[in-house]
């Protein structure tokens, strides 16, 4: 087998850092610099969107990237982003085509003094109840996660309209220079959505229906996309012999994702009830009624 990397990239540089330079209606603007393989640096500017596919804006000059290189590797191994210091320097050009295309500037977000934890408010249809977010290693709901190999480079949080901008890294010690700083983005709708089915999960669990009945509108009301709740609020109606409301939920939580609301309904007793009218196997992907007394196959 050949290489992984052509032999020019022995003992080279691997350098990927983005920086968020501005916001706009649909995403950000973000520059992205890349050194690998014993190839010239590349410097791009990018629109990224809230969900979906970069695209391109702006390519730098060699020259531009080759200076803003130099500024990168003299500031590689501090545990802070760089880039965006860099650029302002070395490529003015991205920020002002960044805002000829309607992109602005914005701060990051300003976490609590001395602790990585950052407050924002919920989704107005679910109680703008205050949220916290933070960088943890724990078992909370998961917005975004950034691969660590060394050295924690950041973060910084930016917040716009609804999303969260996380700008993290790693750089690993020693030559050759390993350096990677990026974006990832999340939406807090669907994070507040998920911490309301947790806890009405736990309501389930503990046979309080009509408490775990509210947690799980209460996460339809914040990401109404969220097929796990659609489909748990369905459950606990057919629990509730509700159940045209149960199909109500149902058929809502199969527009969004059929393929799982059959794996989680074919076989799920909540629905036992349900599953002789014609609608709801055609939902769960049945073609004839369940036979009775017939334990589901492992």
């Amino acid at each position: 087998m050949p290489p992984t990397f052509p032999e020019q990239a022995a003992g080279q540089p691997i350098v990927h850092e983005q920086a968020l330079i501005g916001f706009g209606k649909d995403g950000a603007a973000a520059v992205e610099f890349l050194e690998a393989e014993g190839q010239p640096p590349r410097l791009t500017l990018l629109a990224l969107r809230h969900d979906g596919p970069a695209r391109t804006l702006l390519e730098a000059p060699a020259a531009r990237a080759s200076a803003v290189a130099a500024r990168l590797h003299a500031a590689a191994e501090r545990p802070e982003p760089a880039l965006a210091a860099a650029i302002a320097l070395e490529w003015p050009a991205a920020s002002s085509r960044a805002t000829e295309l309607g992109f602005a500037a914005r701060p990051a977000t300003t976490p609590e003094p001395g602790r990585a934890l950052w407050q924002v408010k919920g989704a107005p249809e679910a109680g703008a109840l205050p949220l916290t977010l933070r960088v943890s290693r724990g078992d909370d709901v998961e917005l975004a996660r950034m691969p660590l190999t060394g050295v924690p480079v950041g973060p910084q949080l930016f917040v716009e309209d609804g999303v969260a901008w996380l700008l993290a890294g790693s750089v690993r010690a020693g030559p050759p220079l390993r350096r990677t700083v990026g974006v990832r983005r999340a939406r807090l709708r669907r994070g507040e959505a998920q911490l309301h089915n947790a806890h009405g999960l736990a309501d389930y669990g503990a046979g309080e229906l009509d408490s775990a009945r509210r947690e799980f509108d209460r996460a339809i009301a914040a990401d109404s996309s969220y097929v796990d709740s659609l489909y748990n609020a369905a459950a606990t109606a057919a629990l509730s012999d509700r159940p045209e409301e149960a199909v109500a939920f149902l058929r809502r939580a199969a527009a969004v994702d059929p393929s799982r609301v059959q794996v989680l309904g074919r076989d799920d007793e909540d629905l036992k009830s349900l599953r002789r009218r014609a609608d709801v196997r055609a939902l769960l992907g049945l073609r004839r009624p369940p036979p009775e007394g017939v334990p589901p196959p492992p």
